[in-house]
């Protein structure tokens, strides 16, 4: 509970608020506000004609030059955010360049912003002037407003429903001063509520509104066909809005509401296996430097099958033992009950998840659990860096390589680096995993800014697979057949067919076929609101745009010359699970990418039926290659390994070999030895040849060069500033303005730009963008924020300057 102050003559807070400016606003704080906000602590704000949730960054006595409103009220019970994390907050506010409003917001978990809702009400002019009009004059828009809102306040999306008109007539009638729009904000707020989930019952019917409203009716006629207890969450499936009716009801006893807390999970002992001898190398290092205290971060490099895990098992346990707590991250897609179950099997109830998948309910209660200190081991994706841990002594960093670390929203930080600053603010050792370190990780640890773990060896010294390139060039020289498989492909995949073994097959691209073009004229069917081909999808038989979802059927005939000789060009997923189905026709086979996987629970049903041999082959995109251990698979293929080698960004390679050396790393984790086979039409590329030996040294030596004569990281710091616009010519005047602007005396900053990005028009909006590389990153720093600031001072649009610190995408 925060603690109370003595009185002062004035005071004041500075509230970051979620906007897009890099500023903090002053209000006064009066009441219980003055009594009990700290740091941290949310508070609900008058900003302009809204009220918006902030965060109280600072609580002073200084007077303000101008006049302030109040603050309205106190949203937490004890501050949202702790001191550490507040400073952590400031540091990525400063470092990425982004507001520190929106910032602290990220850092908060999913749900917990309060609901918004713009609602209309009539002044007393306006009610006076409702009462004159007869209802036969209702057809006029304004004047059936009037006499809608005589009745009660009512919303704006509600009124722009039911009433044709209703926009203008709204505005009409709010310069007359009949109407005044004001924003209301829902009270509820999952960071308020007790654990638990919160289950609805029937009441007494009597106590009942007499009018009631259709959602009201709904529950209560439900509740009346269905005796006992259920779950809000889960009737929200049928209703959403059917918790706030249920909060509605409650107070006159026409419904039951209770909270019934979740039950801790118990702390079963599994049998402790004995630690190879990398292994023990590894936990003896980690292990001394949680005993000796203060920050110390380690680069864990083990290749696939080395057992990391358990590693992170050994170093969260002395981390408990020594009361301090321990945070794991883990790239979102690989955060399945499987994983999370080996922690819980080691150290039960006292185990926190945070994942995405949760209801803001769900989040809130884990968020609880940790702050309160209940729970001592987290489990999160990238946002799981911002948890609320005491004591935090131990921050382990799994794949840290994966490119789903970097948000790709503002404030646009990196999970992983994020970590790094967390654990050494808090005086934590930190760990960052992985087969394939990133290029930036690896150089660290080379300079001795990192310590070094290596782990070479796969556990019980099984061999890693043993890896095959096939040149598909070659391969069409000798069958002059353009198949999607080659001989030795389907000779390994019947193979393992025949011995009951099991085969994963991997191409990164979705869809059935890349594009669909006119063999007449040429002309390719491209999405309505990016620059770039839709993708066939044969299941729904449509076309989609896999940037921003537009859809639109098959054309019969070319929209550009009428002819009927559309063409379907080359393949993604979906076709090579419809060419597995020809090609053998018993085997049993699931696929694994966005498109076959609509849920979570989907996700992980169809990864249990493979691990329990439900399935013969799994095929699909990157999805397959994210850390899974199935003993039983034994040969895994690249379909094309040089997709993502022809894109434009200087970490393409990179990407490549973390990629196929990943999913090579599937195979042969059993008894029986794995092999795998790389389809290539490039098989001369340093990246494909390096990951088929699987030879990071020399993948890392060669890149590095590459990286030091072209002054990309880690030899240099990069950021990337994207402008957007709807209309072409305000995009290009912005872009050759900011351009102008950074042209001034900014030495040891290389501009490049502005130039067309990758994808120049992306969801209706043209897009330009400017590298800048610096080897002093305060000299970037400092051309950033002029960056920004220009963008304030010429008035340009929120969303028009987007600033991408350390980027990880150069689309």
């Amino acid at each position: 509970m925060a603690s109370s102050r003595p009185p002062a003559d004035s005071l004041y807070g500075e509230v970051a608020l979620p906007v897009p400016l890099d500023q903090t606003f002053t209000y006064s704080l009066t009441g219980e506000l003055r009594r009990r906000a700290e740091p941290g602590s949310r508070v609900l704000v008058p900003f302009g004609t809204r009220k918006l949730s902030g965060v109280v960054v600072e609580i002073h006595e200084r007077k303000p030059g101008r006049e302030v409103r109040a603050a309205l009220r106190l949203l937490d019970d004890e501050p949202s955010l702790s001191p550490e994390l507040l400073r952590l907050g400031r540091w990525i506010a400063q470092y990425y360049c982004a507001p520190i409003g929106e910032t602290l917001k990220s850092m908060l978990p999913l749900g917990v912003e309060l609901k918004e809702t713009r609602v209309a009400r009539l002044t007393d002019q306006g009610a006076e002037a409702a009462a004159q009009f007869s209802v036969s004059a209702a057809d006029d828009p304004s004047i059936r407003l009037l006499q809608t809102l005589a009745k009660r306040p009512l919303t704006l999306p509600y009124l722009r429903q039911k009433v044709p008109g209703a926009a203008k007539a709204l505005s009409a009638l709010e310069k007359r001063g009949f109407v005044r729009i004001e924003s209301e904000v829902e009270d509820r707020d999952p960071l308020r509520a007790r654990d638990g989930r919160l289950l609805v019952s029937a009441g007494d019917c009597g106590k009942a509104p007499k009018k009631l409203v259709r959602g009201e009716r709904w529950l209560l006629d439900f509740l009346d066909h269905h005796p006992g207890e259920h779950d809000l969450e889960s009737l929200a499936l049928d209703r959403k809005d059917v918790a706030a009716v249920a909060r509605r009801l409650a107070p006159s006893g026409a419904v039951g509401l209770r909270v019934e807390r979740s039950a801790g999970r118990a702390r079963p002992e599994g049998p402790r296996v004995a630690l190879q001898p990398d292994q023990e190398t590894a936990v003896t290092a980690l292990v001394g430097a949680l005993e000796q205290g203060g920050f110390h971060p380690f680069l864990l490099h083990g290749v696939t099958g080395s057992g990391k895990t358990e590693v992170y098992l050994r170093a969260i346990e002395k981390a408990l033992d020594l009361g301090r707590s321990a945070l794991l991250l883990v790239p979102e897609i690989a955060l399945t009950p499987q994983v999370a179950g080996q922690f819980f099997a080691r150290f039960g109830d006292l185990v926190a998840v945070l994942h995405s998948a949760f209801s803001g309910w769900q989040r809130a209660e884990q968020w609880r659990r940790i702050r309160s200190g209940e729970a001592r081991v987290v489990i999160g994706a990238r946002s799981g860096v911002f948890a609320p841990m005491a004591d935090l002594g131990l921050i382990l960093v799994d794949e840290e390589h994966e490119s789903s670390y970097k948000q790709e929203e503002t404030p646009r930080y990196h999970g992983r680096d994020v970590a790094v600053v967390r654990a050494s603010q808090a005086g934590a050792v930190v760990v960052l995993g992985s087969a394939t370190p990133s290029l930036e990780s690896r150089y660290n640890a080379e300079r001795g800014k990192y310590g070094l773990l290596e782990m070479p060896r796969r556990i019980g010294r099984r061999p890693l697979p043993e890896v095959e390139i096939l040149d598909m060039k070659q391969e069409f020289l000798e069958t002059r057949r353009n198949d999607m498989f080659s001989r030795r492909m389907v000779e390994e995949v019947q193979t393992r067919l025949e011995k009951g073994e099991q085969t994963m097959l991997l191409l990164n691209r979705r869809g059935f076929s890349m594009y669909v073009w006119c063999r007449k004229c040429g002309h390719r069917i491209e999405c309505q609101n990016c620059s770039v081909t839709l993708t066939y999808h044969k299941r729904e038989r449509r076309l989609l745009c896999h940037y921003c979802d537009y859809a639109e059927a098959v054309p019969e005939k070319c929209p550009q010359c009428d002819s009927e000789f559309m063409h379907f060009q080359g393949f993604g997923s979906e076709k090579v699970e419809d060419a597995l189905r020809d090609s053998f026709p018993k085997a049993r086979i699931a696929r694994l990418d966005r498109d076959a996987v609509k849920g979570r629970d989907q996700y992980e049903s169809i990864l249990d039926g493979f691990r329990e041999g439900r399935y013969d082959i799994l095929v699909g995109t990157q999805m397959i290659a994210k850390g899974h251990d199935i003993p039983n698979v034994t040969f895994a293929g690249v379909v094309s390994a040089d997709v993502g080698l022809g894109v434009p960004d200087f970490r393409a390679a990179e990407r490549t070999f973390q990629l196929l050396t990943q999913v090579a790393g599937r195979a042969g984790r059993g008894a029986t030895p794995g092999r795998v086979v790389l389809q290539t039409s490039f098989p001369e590329h340093y990246a494909v040849r390096l990951a088929a030996a699987q030879n990071y040294g020399a993948f890392y030596g060669k890149e590095m060069y590459f990286r030091r004569n072209m002054q990309y990281p880690p030899f240099a710091a990069l950021a990337a500033l994207l402008i957007r616009s709807k209309k072409l010519d305000e995009a290009m005047n912005w872009s050759a303005a900011l351009g102008r602007r950074l042209q001034g005396p900014y030495e040891g900053v290389r501009l490049q730009g502005p130039a067309a990005a990758a994808v120049p028009r992306l969801k209706q909006e043209y897009r330009f963008r400017f590298l800048l590389k610096s080897r002093e990153r305060s000299k970037l720093q400092a051309i950033l924020r002029e960056a920004r600031d220009f963008a304030e001072a010429e008035s340009w649009p929120a969303g028009a300057l987007t600033i991408d610190v350390d980027p990880f995408s150069l689309l």
